[in-house]
């Protein structure tokens, strides 16, 4: 999957986000781990994915400041994987660990 698809699946999501900004967060993304398949993620896993997108908005952004964000701070972000989530896609090589924290949209009703 790249940008452009990424993009795509965002907008037919309904996310209201201009397409620049939304292929802005799309190459942040696949900067840090390709986007494939669906996979669960790990809190450490998922951290990296919403680091990457916070870092956007944020450059300068670090794992301590991410935890330091309240959580609806970073609901956007979290939509955002949530969105691919949905259509079946999500961060997979690149990242490593091995608890689930994001489970498979069949499985959990995604915020």
């Amino acid at each position: 999957m790249d940008s452009n698809d990424a993009v795509h699946v965002w907008h037919r999501a309904g996310n209201p986000t201009s397409t620049e900004r939304l292929s802005n967060y799309a190459e942040a993304l696949i900067s840090e781990c390709s986007i494939g398949a669906y996979r669960a993620l790990n809190d450490a896993q998922e951290d990296r994915a919403i680091l990457a997108l916070f870092r956007v908005d944020q450059p300068q952004a670090t794992i301590a400041s991410l935890h330091q964000m309240p959580p609806l701070a970073l609901s956007g972000y979290h939509q955002l994987l949530h969105d691919l989530a949905r259509e079946g896609f999500g961060p997979g090589s690149g990242i490593h660990g091995e608890t689930s924290r994001l489970r498979h949209p069949s499985e959990t009703t995604l915020h």
